[in-house]
């Protein structure tokens, strides 16, 4: 039997919460680190993002597949979430300027949380969402290596959790 979509006020109503639910969980394991250690703060949020998909899947499926499904209304409280989640790490343009002296292109922030939404959205949707946590290292390292390069991210990923 095919899955029903939630009507559109539903959708956004479910949406919203999970957004709220998540960023909750996100700002509370960056507080939860050292202020000046950007690099930590952006792995306790990669692994919190993790483990709120690997505890709520549906919730995690409402903020990337069923949004993406809705729409254009879904498409754009998709592209808030990774814009807003983008922000976060906009302070490593300040921690380096990227690998090898070049700057970084404009859409990296974008690309890394896009990625790290993909991922989450294709373990979710195949029923592997068991996976998810154990993905931290690699996806803080993803996500890291743009602004610090290999070694720190490499780092920052082995030393939380």
């Amino acid at each position: 039997m095919a899955k029903k979509r939630p009507t559109e006020a539903g959708f956004n109503e479910s949406f919203e919460a999970a957004f709220a639910r998540l960023q909750v969980r996100l700002e509370r394991a960056c507080l939860a680190e050292d202020p000046t250690d950007w690099p930590a703060q952006v792995a306790a949020a990669v692994r919190e993002a993790l483990a709120f998909a690997a505890a709520d899947p549906a919730a995690a499926r409402t903020l990337t597949t069923d949004a993406l499904a809705q729409g254009r209304d879904g498409f754009a409280r998709y592209d808030r979430m990774i814009e807003y989640f983008g922000r976060w790490l906009l302070p490593g343009r300040e921690v380096s300027p990227g690998i090898d002296g070049e700057s970084l292109p404009e859409i990296t922030e974008k690309a890394m949380t896009g990625g790290l939404a993909m991922l989450i959205s294709n373990r979710v949707d195949q029923g592997r969402d068991s996976e998810l946590e154990a993905l931290a290292p690699e996806a803080i390292r993803f996500v890291l290596t743009p602004y610090v390069g290999t070694a720190e991210a490499r780092r920052a990923a082995a030393d939380t959790g």
